[in-house]
């Protein structure tokens, strides 16, 4: 049986672009696991009637409205008295909250008694059950209205995943018996999404009906999600790789790997594959390309190290960039990249090394190339591969973000073309 949910954010901190709704994505995530599939997700003000409003969307397309925010103890916090006007009841004192907060209070040394607000934590409308929140103050609200299901949780995002993974989860796979849902990731890199999107047109619109396939763009890359839907895992798991195996027939030339939408993992799996070690000479990244390697458990195995050669002489020291090379060519040039990244593999002996150097803005600096303009450069001392990138309109941060992403598609494409 197919189980839909609608996410409700509560709070003027999300709509004014204070915080990022990470709460949403976690949630859907955790439901997703348990086959509930999410329809919509709304955020709205800390106002009682757009609440109460926002209940009575939710219960009306969904079998599931789970509500985050505004559970608090502070007159902003209006979720508890909206449910109680939206249920027709009234809240109602429950001691064992109190308890709770106690028990809270004394393991963190808050050596003081329980004020008002404190005490309002505990009144719960009287058509909810509660169900106790060990990470905070806040107890979590379950409601049943016919054959639909109201849960409230608190906001603050480490009691929201604690109470989901501990309490709700179980509870739903329970409640619902729901179809199995299946998700496949294939890493796509090398073709623009127009492009790919002509490619496969005839394969997509072969695919069965209960196969949803979404094209999800970055900069770097295109992530291929299939999802499907259905009782049986397993032969939703064959059919699906039924037609990956037709799609590699099409397009396999442009697919960096099966299973993962993230290049990091795809790049550690290949290096532990190859048994390969990898270095990073960096100047307009900053150590970023670093930081990504080492993002995952299980990089010591492959990660060397990594210098980076910011100031020019640091290249030509630590490096051995060539100056006559620099004064020649510039510092933000293939000729450089190329350098750098010889010069790393050999101080820090590493199988392979990748190198970035350009010019992230939003001035020059030094350099006489345009900004946005960055090469990249892989090697393994015989071999080089070397691509120039240009992203004039891109702001500091998202320009070393992208940049960093290629490095990692760029050392993908050179171990799978040498090795």
């Amino acid at each position: 049986m197919k189980i839909n949910a609608t996410i409700l954010t509560i709070g003027d901190e999300i709509l004014i672009g204070q915080i990022v709704d990470t709460n949403s994505a976690f949630i859907a995530k955790q439901l997703n696991t348990i086959g509930i599939e999410v329809e919509e997700i709304l955020s709205v003000k800390d106002e009682f009637q757009t609440i109460m409003e926002g209940f009575g969307r939710g219960i009306s397309k969904a079998d599931l409205v789970i509500v985050t925010g505004g559970l608090g103890p502070t007159k902003d916090d209006k979720t508890k008295a909206a449910l109680c006007k939206f249920l027709g009841c009234d809240l109602v004192r429950e001691e064992k909250v109190i308890q709770n907060i106690m028990r809270l209070f004394e393991e963190r040394g808050y050596k003081r008694e329980l004020n008002n607000l404190n005490q309002d934590q505990a009144l719960i409308p009287e058509k909810s059950t509660f169900i106790q929140n060990k990470f905070g103050t806040a107890p979590c609200l379950w409601t049943k209205i016919d054959d639909k299901i109201i849960i409230n949780l608190p906001g603050v995002p480490f009691e929201m995943k604690g109470l989901m993974r501990d309490e709700i989860i179980p509870r739903l796979k329970n409640q619902f018996k729901s179809d199995e849902i299946v998700h496949r990731d294939i890493l796509i890199s090398g073709i623009p999404e127009s492009d790919l999107a002509i490619l496969i047109e005839d394969w997509e619109n072969q695919l069965p009906e209960f196969i949803h396939l979404a094209y999800l763009p970055n900069r770097t890359s295109i992530d291929l999600r299939f999802t499907a839907s259905g009782e049986n895992r397993n032969d939703l798991e064959n059919i699906i790789q039924q037609e990956i195996d037709s799609l590699k027939l099409i397009a396999g030339e442009y697919i960096v790997a099966e299973n993962s939408g993230n290049i990091v993992e795809v790049l550690k799996d290949i290096l532990l594959q190859k048994k390969l070690t990898i270095s990073t000479a960096e100047s307009c990244t900053g150590g970023s390309v670093a930081s990504l390697l080492t993002s995952i458990s299980g990089s010591s195995t492959y990660f060397v190290g990594s210098v980076v050669s910011y100031a020019t002489h640091v290249k030509t020291t630590v490096l051995g960039v060539n100056p006559s090379i620099i004064n020649q060519f510039s510092v933000v040039s293939e000729e450089v990249a190329m350098q750098m990244s010889k010069g790393v593999l050999k101080v820090l002996n590493s199988s392979l090394a990748v190198s970035t150097t350009g010019v992230a803005g939003p001035t020059r600096g030094e350099d006489s190339q345009e900004i946005g303009t960055c090469w990249i450069a892989v090697t393994n001392g015989n071999t080089t591969l070397t691509k120039k990138f240009f992203y004039p309109y891109l702001d500091r941060e998202d320009f070393i973000k992208i940049i960093s992403n290629n490095a990692l598609n760029l050392v993908v494409q050179f171990v799978k073309e040498n090795y």
